[in-house]
């Protein structure tokens, strides 16, 4: 049966197809301007129409969310324009960032060539992943997440020779509270823990869990001192509103430069210092 469509352009239709797909895409030239933004990404992300987005630099509105904004507009697009990296490299890139709540955006980028080889171009395509990089009983940010910002952040410290800190976070006695009353009230502990950590920690922190009744605060340019006042208030914070039902948390606190040169082995540090002070205090 032959098929009759309304559509006799094929650049009608991919227009169609661009702006009704339900993810956003751009393509950007060598130097990061937008050459094309489809609707999902002007609206859902990019907040811009059509005529204000066409010609711009990426990094005038990406740029824009870095922390440091001594940096200039292409510095800060290294952080957070994986199209960068990929003309640079010829290579797909991947970024995951937290905007603001509720709101986290993934960006795959791969680069376009010409019949030659040569880089023409790069495809953007952006989703938004909150729903998948929070867990559902606690609604922080879950294992996958904390990857994704364990490799980012470390990144960033190292190219901006700036201080980074891990906090590794382990309730204590919290197997007693599912034994005693259980574990749907365990699963209630957990909320309310998650809660407090939230209220506790700073805006600029990235608080996860990371398994069971284990959590983790990834602290940017926060040095090693300053995350261990930050752990003694999560730890004051937590014995003070828990210490009914038997239970506190213990910390260990990493940082980077000062306890390693390679951010990646922080988690390794924070959790030996942890469990050492769990094995003195609790066995």
């Amino acid at each position: 049966m032959k098929i009759m469509s309304p559509i006799r352009n094929h650049g009608a239709l991919l227009d169609l197809i661009l702006d009704s797909t339900p993810l956003g895409i751009t393509v950007l030239t060598p130097d990061l301007r937008y050459l094309l933004v489809n609707r999902y990404a002007r609206e859902e992300f990019l907040k811009l129409p059509e005529e204000q987005l066409v010609g711009r630099h990426c990094y005038d509105l990406i740029g824009q969310h870095a922390r440091d904004l001594s940096l200039s507009g292409l510095e800060r697009a290294c952080d957070a324009c994986p199209a960068l990296r990929a003309l640079s490299t010829g290579e797909t890139a991947t970024n995951v960032r937290r905007v603001f709540e509720g709101l986290v955006v993934q960006t795959t980028v791969v680069p376009l060539r010409d019949d030659g080889g040569e880089l023409i171009a790069a495809m953007e395509m952006i989703e938004n992943i909150a729903d998948k990089v929070f867990d559902p009983l606690t609604q922080v940010h879950n294992y996958r997440f904390y990857d994704e910002m364990m490799k980012q952040e470390g990144y960033r410290a190292q190219r901006y020779d700036t201080t980074l800190s891990l906090i590794a976070l382990d309730l204590n006695h919290f197997k007693l509270v599912n034994d005693r009353y259980g574990h749907l009230r365990g699963d209630e502990v957990l909320r309310d823990v998650a809660g407090m950590l939230r209220q506790t920690v700073r805006g600029s922190d990235l608080l996860c869990r990371i398994g069971g009744d284990e959590f983790a605060v990834l602290a940017p340019q926060t040095t090693y001192h300053e995350a261990e006042a930050l752990a003694r208030r999560i730890e004051q914070s937590i014995e003070a509103e828990f210490s009914h039902v038997g239970v506190s948390i213990s910390s260990g606190v990493a940082g980077y430069p000062r306890d390693t040169l390679d951010p990646a082995t922080l988690r390794a540090i924070a959790d030996r210092r942890l469990y050492e002070i769990k094995k003195r205090n609790y066995e």
